[in-house]
């Protein structure tokens, strides 16, 4: 009788904590991620969550476990990736020797391929993308009139080590990545996503 009580308790338990997960994976706005007291707390990402701007920008915060306190390894980055019609990457230095621009590589493919099987070209995007630091996290800010709202949209965040030559990224070494140990993303459309965002801003 009591073993069975257990077993019902830990199927219970094991119920409850997938379907806390799928509904984790199912909100498009923002994507909790795991510790992993391995990395360096700069490296290790906590969360990504996505806003409005009163200015009409679709926002990315990346947060990490802690900040980076030697200003070395300038081939660290923050790395936002988009797939959106393309496969977007947008990057900033993790050592903060930043001036607000962000860099921008594409992949005309809208693929899911490992960021290092994949060369990166320089983009040619011209809309007004930026970047910034806030306490323990990297900031990214998307113009709205870039998105196209009938298309795909999804999103994941990494902290990565990679070279860039002669307008190419290579990512040499992934250490975090927000998605990690999910089996797939999940694709919304743009409009929902959207959607989703101003209605928890109500």
């Amino acid at each position: 009788q009591i073993m069975s009580l257990v077993l019902v308790f830990i199927l219970l338990f094991i119920l409850s904590e997938s379907i806390s997960a799928m509904r984790v994976d199912a909100d498009p706005r923002s994507i909790l991620s795991f510790m992993d007291k391995q990395l360096s707390p700069e490296l290790d990402i906590l969360r990504v969550t996505t806003d409005l701007s009163p200015d009409d920008h679709l926002v990315f915060r990346i947060r990490t476990r802690g900040e980076r306190s030697d200003r070395e390894k300038n081939e660290d980055y923050f790395l936002l990736q988009i797939l959106h019609e393309k496969n977007y990457i947008f990057l900033i230095p993790l050592n903060k020797q930043t001036d607000g621009k962000v860099l921008i590589y594409e992949h005309d493919f809208e693929t899911e391929n490992s960021l290092k099987s994949t060369a990166f070209r320089k983009s040619s995007l011209q809309a007004d993308f930026s970047a910034k630091y806030l306490s323990q996290s990297a900031e990214f800010t998307i113009p709205l009139d870039w998105i196209n709202f009938g298309a795909n949209f999804s999103y994941d965040a990494y902290t990565i080590q990679a070279r860039i030559q002669d307008n190419i990224l290579q990512v040499n070494k992934v250490y975090d990545q927000a998605r990690k140990g999910r089996a797939e993303v999940e694709h919304v459309s743009a409009i929902t996503l959207l959607n989703k965002i101003c209605l928890s801003q109500k």
